[in-house]
């Protein structure tokens, strides 16, 4: 066995031999070739992995987009029931204020508040604010002793979530002085 063995790898070692080029010349030439070949397949893995790279930075973008996309638009569909609630606690009667009950539901619309503020809901500051078309829906304009654009009083609150506004607020604008003049 061990002299089969000893065979298989000296016929394998003169093959290897027997291929091997005769004269100076074409060591020197292939050489060259292997050479130019070797940095060849080391640019084309280097692109590659460069490409893998820049794929694996391009999918985790896509995904925290899909993120945000996701949440802004799970947001926007709960904001009506952030509305509900505080139009609620707007219109509690005086005598029912300090009920337990009424404290448990203002306790629970806060809380809901809070969780959306938290994951980057911002709400949209209006009163006393120059009215802005881009963040800003005017309802009505009416005349107060504010100066003339400027938001007096907010009718729905507005909201914006990672810089885009998922709602705008919808206001009365001042239309200037109450005495005709402007301010």
């Amino acid at each position: 066995m061990q002299i089969y063995c000893i065979i298989e790898h000296d016929t394998k070692l003169i093959k290897l031999f027997n291929t091997m080029p005769k004269k100076e010349e074409n060591t020197n030439e292939q050489l060259t070739e292997l050479e130019q070949k070797i940095g060849e397949l080391t640019a084309g893995w280097q692109r590659t992995q460069a490409d893998f790279i820049n794929f694996k930075k391009q999918t985790t973008e896509e995904k925290a987009k899909f993120c945000r996309t996701a949440n802004a638009n799970l947001i926007y569909e709960l904001l009506p029931v952030l509305d509900n609630f505080q139009l609620a606690a707007k219109h509690v009667p005086e005598n029912l204020q300090k009920d337990n009950w009424v404290l448990g539901i203002n306790q629970i619309e806060r809380q809901f508040e809070d969780i959306l503020l938290s994951i980057g809901l911002e709400r949209i500051e209006t009163i006393g604010q120059q009215f802005d078309p881009a963040i800003h829906e005017a309802i009505d304009h009416i005349e107060s002793e504010k100066p003339e654009d400027e938001v007096v009083e907010e009718i729905s609150a507005g909201y914006t979530y990672d810089g885009d506004i998922l709602r705008p607020s919808k206001v009365k604008v001042s239309k200037g002085n109450l005495n005709g003049e402007q301010a």
